[in-house]
C-alpha cells in the first residue's frame, strides 16, 4: 500500500481555504449543504486539528476519487477516531466524510452536522451514498484489548448493498491521548450476495475480518505509536 504523509500535502490548500473561508464569513456568504455540512467551518478548524493530530494514510489508492463509498472503521473510546478518519480523507484525497452516529439533540447534533456528522438512519445513509458521498460507519467500541475490531451494525451496511456503493475496511492505529495516527485503507469488500438481510450480515462479518487483518498487520509492524 502506498503511504501519504498528510500534513505537508494539504498545507497550501488548507491556507488558501482558510483565508477564503474567513472572507466569506465576514461577508456573510457561506453555504451549508442539505445534510448540514459547512465546508468553510471545517477549513477554519483545520489548523486546530493539524496541531492535535499528525496523520499518515496508507492505502489511499483504494479510495474512490469520486463517487460513494462506506468507510467501516474501528474505534476504542470513540473520541479521536471520527476526527482522525475525516482529516485523513481530506489529506489523502480532499474529500469530506459523513460519519454516522451523531445525537439528534440540540445543540450537539446541529454542531456536529456542521462538521460532517449525520444520523445513523438508513434513509440518511442511502441519500448520502446516492449523492456520491463518503460515509463513515464506526464499529462497536473495543476498549480492551486495543487492537480488536468491534462488530458492525448490519443495518448500517444495508444502504451500501441497496445503492451498490463499495465498502472499504479502515483501521485506525493510534492512542487516544497521542498525536501520531495512521489510517490504513484496505481494498473494497465484495459482498457474497446482492441483497437481503443475510447479505448485509455476511458483508458486515467480512468487513470486520478485513479491519482486523489490517490491525494485525499494524501490530506485526510494531509501529511505535500503534
Amino acid at each position: 500500500m502506498t503511504e501519504v504523509a498528510g500534513e505537508p500535502i494539504e498545507s497550501m490548500e488548507e491556507s488558501t481555504g482558510l483565508l477564503a473561508g474567513v472572507r466569506r464569513r465576514m461577508d456573510g456568504d457561506f453555504d451549508v449543504d442539505e445534510w448540514g455540512l459547512d465546508p468553510d467551518l471545517v477549513h477554519l478548524v483545520n489548523p486546530v486539528l493539524a496541531a492535535r493530530w499528525r496523520i499518515e494514510v496508507r492505502g489511499a489508492e483504494n479510495l474512490p476519487v469520486v463517487g460513494p463509498a462506506v468507510l467501516a472503521f474501528n474505534r476504542r473510546f470513540g473520541l479521536s477516531e471520527p476526527w482522525v478518519l475525516a482529516r485523513g480523507m481530506r489529506i489523502s484525497g480532499g474529500r469530506f466524510v459523513r460519519t454516522i452516529g451523531i445525537p439528534d439533540v440540540a445543540p450537539v447534533g446541529p454542531v456536529m452536522r456542521r462538521m460532517g456528522g449525520v444520523l445513523d438512519r438508513p434513509d440518511e445513509i442511502s441519500g448520502l451514498l446516492r449523492a456520491g458521498q463518503l460515509v463513515g460507519v464506526p464499529m462497536q467500541r473495543q476498549v480492551r484489548p486495543r487492537a480488536v475490531a468491534g462488530e458492525l451494525t448490519v443495518a448500517s451496511l444495508e444502504p451500501a448493498l441497496a445503492t451498490g456503493a463499495p465498502v472499504l475496511p479502515v483501521a485506525l492505529v493510534g492512542r487516544e491521548c497521542g498525536r501520531r495516527w495512521r489510517v490504513l485503507v484496505g481494498e473494497p469488500v465484495q459482498p457474497i450476495r446482492r441483497a437481503g438481510p443475510l447479505a448485509a450480515a455476511e458483508l458486515a462479518e467480512s468487513t470486520q475480518a478485513r479491519v482486523q487483518a489490517l490491525l494485525d498487520e499494524a501490530a506485526r509492524a510494531r509501529w511505535p505509536f500503534g
